[in-house]
């Protein structure tokens, strides 16, 4: 029985093999006509472009929204590159580029024991403009040993909002002036 099993598996495993070398020279994508996504994809280029991925100039020459061909994500390059420098004292928990999610791990002042905040950051245009930034902030304080939720001033949220959308303009201020 064991003999006639090893038998059996060699002309399987030998067929296997042959049938693996007549296949080779086939090209077997080449046959079919492509597909309006591969054309795109043959037109436009891989996803990180010829030189890597395009964070912080993302928008082609002479684009102001940032919507043309070129684009390496889907969100505005100036409030992703001002939305990373205004949190930086914070530790990052998920910074998506591609979605523009930017939250942070909780942060706790060394000046405010008891005390520590969350910021999650959503932009939404790839335009420049106050209507593509979310801002949510989170508090909590620390009550006999454990953190409890509480609410964060209204202000604290505006002036974020506020710190991140005039640190962008300046980051476009700044490009023009290069030009």
């Amino acid at each position: 029985m064991k003999k006639i099993f090893k038998i059996n598996s060699l002309i399987i495993l030998s067929i296997l093999a042959m049938l693996a070398g007549c296949s080779k020279g086939l090209d077997v994508k080449s046959e079919y006509p492509k597909s309006q996504e591969d054309e795109r994809r043959a037109r436009n280029g891989k996803l990180t472009g010829d030189g890597g991925l395009k964070l912080f100039g993302g928008v082609s020459e002479g684009d102001e929204g940032g919507s043309g061909p070129n684009v390496g994500i889907g969100i505005n390059s100036y409030l992703w590159r001002a939305t990373l420098d205004t949190l930086s004292f914070m530790p990052l928990a998920i910074a998506d580029p591609f979605g523009g999610v930017v939250t942070t791990d909780w942060y706790e002042d060394a000046d405010a024991k008891g005390e520590r905040f969350k910021v999650n950051v959503l932009i939404l245009d790839q335009k420049l403009h106050a209507n593509a930034l979310k801002v949510s902030v989170f508090k909590q304080n620390r009550i006999k040993g454990e953190w409890r939720d509480a609410k964060p001033s209204g202000k604290l949220t505006i002036d974020l909002e506020n710190k991140i959308l005039t640190s962008a303009r300046n980051y476009k201020v700044e490009k023009e002036a290069k030009k």
